[in-house]
């Protein structure tokens, strides 16, 4: 059975969380870093946009006035807004029982997802689209099969970065509605702020919603823990950063830059 880490870092800033991300994958090609399940949070709340995102239509003024960092990330995909939710990120290879093809991978990992909602009494699925429209820069709008749906809505959305053998995986659990920050800070000729939160309200849920209750990061960190361990067959061990990995997160951190906050 493999044996992974378990990290719980905290809130941190935009540029620290992608970069311990990124840091973890780059360690682990070489086998300097062991298989790991991680969980944060933002502070600063956030937007981060994907890799191959280059034009947005996301408002960085009005994200300046209200509070929330702008960031690129490392992995694919559209806009995710890192307010009211948990992040979870992996860091694993074919060594550890990953599938080598994009989309075996993500059923995989998302099968341990669902495993520890399934704890929760939350009966979720794969996300069924085929493509992602090209109508929209907000992440949770599509659901893919990288994605997890509640009754059709889209609670969980997750991304990909592989770097030879090696798979970084993260992604956002919506746990509050979030419609109304994402009208103030949509910019769009077509939409209505509005528009931008029926067309949310209609494609998305959070987990207070689904629950009926607002639930406690810790308890759902814990789900998911057993629930990847259920899915993937592993041994999860609480864990640290090492040092090495703090001190190349922070060189990776200072070199990247907010976007719109220059």
């Amino acid at each position: 059975m493999s044996r992974w880490r378990l990290l719980d870092t905290g809130a941190l800033p935009a540029s620290l969380n992608m970069a311990i991300d990124e840091a973890l994958l780059q360690l682990h090609v070489p086998g300097e870093s062991q298989p790991v399940l991680r969980f944060y949070r933002w502070e600063p709340p956030a937007v981060s946009l994907g890799y191959f995102q280059k034009l947005h239509s996301i408002d960085l003024s009005a994200c300046r006035k209200l509070g929330l960092d702008v960031v690129r990330r490392a992995t694919g995909g559209r806009a995710v807004l890192h307010e009211n939710d948990l992040t979870y990120s992996v860091v694993a290879d074919c060594r550890q029982g990953i599938p080598s093809s994009l989309d075996a991978a993500y059923r995989l990992l998302c099968e341990g997802l669902l495993a520890g909602f399934r704890l929760l009494g939350v009966q979720a699925e794969l996300g069924r689209e085929k493509a992602r429209s090209a109508k929209s820069d907000i992440c949770f709008v599509h659901a893919l099969v990288a994605d997890i749906v509640h009754q059709g809505k889209k609670f969980v959305g997750s991304a990909q970065k592989w770097q030879g053998a090696s798979l970084l995986q993260h992604g956002s659990i919506v746990l509050e509605p979030q419609e109304d920050i994402w009208a103030k800070i949509i910019k769009t000729d077509s939409d209505s702020p509005d528009s931008v939160r029926e067309k949310l309200r209609s494609r998305t849920v959070s987990l207070h919603e689904i629950l009926g209750r607002r639930i406690d990061p810790r308890e759902l960190k814990q789900a998911i823990e057993a629930g990847m361990a259920e899915a993937l067959q592993i041994d999860i061990q609480p864990g640290e950063l090492r040092p090495d990995e703090w001190e190349l997160a922070q060189e990776i951190a200072s070199a990247k830059t907010l976007i719109g906050n220059n």
